[in-house]
């Protein structure tokens, strides 16, 4: 065979890698783009959960019933459903917590209160 005819054998399939990996790559940009872009708007559509955050003093826990009680600091006692109840395993009645309640007052985070104690400000000299 001729170098000419082999040179130019070589020289198309090098062509054709070349062209095959930029093809190759943009269609693997395409498909990237349109899976983004498809789960844009499922992300975006996601239902937004309102709630409420509730604090005061744990009245009573039932984790049996799956229920409990909390009065806050203006005197009035909320209901809450207990939907883990491993949230509460380690509570106390009577002791200060924060609820996050949906909007079915299911309890869905419980924050311990416990403030660290700072030292009294000092006093500029």
């Amino acid at each position: 065979m001729p170098e000419h005819t082999l040179a130019r054998r070589i020289q198309s399939v090098l062509r054709g890698m070349v062209m095959g990996g930029i093809v190759g790559g943009i269609l693997f940009g395409t498909l990237v783009e349109f899976h983004a872009l498809r789960l844009t708007p499922v992300l975006a559509e996601a239902p937004v959960e309102d709630y409420d955050t509730v604090s005061g003093i744990l009245g009573a826990v039932n984790l049996a019933e799956k229920k409990g009680t909390i009065t806050t600091d203006l005197g009035k006692q909320v209901a809450f459903q207990i939907v883990k109840p491993e949230l509460f395993i380690n509570l106390s009645v009577g002791q200060r917590i924060t609820l996050k309640l949906d909007k079915n007052g299911r309890a869905v985070r419980v924050m311990d209160n416990a403030a660290p104690e700072l030292p009294p400000p000092s006093s500029p000299k």
